[in-house]
């Protein structure tokens, strides 16, 4: 199959947590016998974008990379997103005329990353939506003030018009199904969990000291919930039993959204770490309980594969078949939470136990090799049921078909 897939960000291997989903994705289908074809625009600084040649150089993928160029002036660009909002992939000149060019060459399937790629795929044949996480789920709960009033209000328009839009979508979740079809109830769904490419997470030796650790991106929301939650409420509980623990909190804007918190007894914060090891390998144990935030959390998936136990939440878990007390610790209030902490601070034989029972967990489910063949059966679908012959923009039209495909 011509697979044509277009993304937000790079896929790259070590930077945001879908970019590492992405390079998972692209490259297991190169190496089991598709073509694929990898278009990617956004705010991607140049070092990245290198990266990922270099990363997927030798593997077959065909990248491209379309810088966000929006030309538009601000007042059309405020007009458009009032009549249509979270289009923005959609005004990229460039990664727009690209797409159209090659899928006029003849594809199988088209496959969206996240939903607000959606807006390129409108009237599309043969096109996979693809939903990480539901941004409207994400903040429900947290829109003080007009302005995140005003976000959340675009937020539940811009999804309901894309999401309606596609009879075709994957949803990493049962709790992201579930709210995609009280949204769009005539789609077809299917629920495949993300993976990660486990040759580049190497075990890591397990730590000795009792460091306690969060790693994450902290201008979101879920993530920055979690940080402000473990450093006010979970840690001191902590100290008071464990004076000798420390905690380390890293992450993209730590300092910015998490600075106003400290000093604080035994609590360090660290910027933009050049690779996730540097986390993982200092922590012994990681901590991750968010308020709220839908999909699965590459965060503790990474956490598992680099042999750190994880204490977290229902939400922190959410997509992930897991056993209590065997592949990590899930418990709602802060004492519970504490006490996971303490318990497997105090034995090492429980982190020894936890750390290998996770990492055997992430390679038998959340691999590429599950994964990926999952999300193939979902295109081999797609492609049995959706006619060539289809109608859209008004006039009937063949979209074109690989001719691979054709001839097997």
């Amino acid at each position: 199959m011509k697979i044509v897939i277009v993304t937000p960000t790079s896929p790259h291997p070590f930077k945001n947590a879908a970019a590492r989903w992405y390079y998972a994705l692209v490259v297991r289908l190169s190496q089991i016998g598709h073509q694929v074809v990898c278009l990617t625009g956004g705010e991607d600084d140049q070092s990245t974008v290198n990266e990922t040649r270099d990363y997927l150089n030798g593997s077959g993928v065909t990248f491209r990379y379309h810088p966000f160029d929006d030309e538009r002036s601000l007042v059309i660009r405020k007009a458009q997103s009032l009549l249509h909002p979270r289009c923005e992939m959609s005004a990229n000149r460039r990664l727009v005329e690209d797409l159209e060019s090659e899928l006029s060459r003849g594809y199988d399937i088209l496959h969206l990353e996240q939903l607000w790629s959606g807006s390129l795929g409108f009237n599309r044949p043969r096109t996979l939506l693809n939903i990480h996480h539901f941004e409207i789920i994400d903040i429900e709960r947290h829109h003080p003030g007009w302005r995140m009033w005003k976000n959340y209000t675009q937020m539940r328009r811009g999804t309901s018009r894309i999401l309606k839009n596609f009879k075709y979508v994957r949803v990493m979740t049962p709790r992201l199904e579930e709210k995609a079809r009280s949204i769009n109830p005539t789609a077809r769904y299917w629920t495949v969990p993300i993976c990660l490419d486990m040759d580049l997470y190497k075990m890591q030796p397990p730590v000795q000291e009792p460091i306690v650790g969060l790693f994450g991106s902290m201008h979101w929301y879920p993530t920055s919930s979690a940080a402000m939650r473990l450093i006010k409420n979970i840690w001191p509980r902590v100290r008071s039993k464990r004076p000798d623990a420390q905690l380390f909190i890293a992450g993209w804007n730590a300092e910015k959204f998490l600075g106003h918190l400290l000093p604080r007894p035994g609590v360090t914060l660290q910027e933009n770490l050049r690779r996730p090891e540097d986390f993982f390998s200092k922590a012994a144990v990681m901590v991750y309980a968010p308020a709220r935030g839908s999909g699965m959390k590459v965060k503790n998936l990474e956490s598992m594969a680099y042999g750190v136990p994880v204490v977290t939440t229902w939400e922190g878990v959410e997509g992930i078949t897991y056993k209590n007390g065997v592949h990590c610790f899930v418990e709602e209030t802060d004492d519970r939470l504490t006490e996971r902490i303490l318990e497997l601070l105090d034995s090492r034989e429980k982190r020894l136990r936890m750390r290998a029972e996770a990492r055997r967990l992430m390679e038998e489910k959340y691999s590429p090799r599950p994964t990926v063949a999952a999300v193939e059966q979902i295109y081999r679908e797609i492609l049995t049921s959706d006619p060539l012959n289809v109608r859209f923009g008004g006039a009937r039209k063949v979209a074109p078909i690989c001719e691979a495909s054709l001839a097997s």
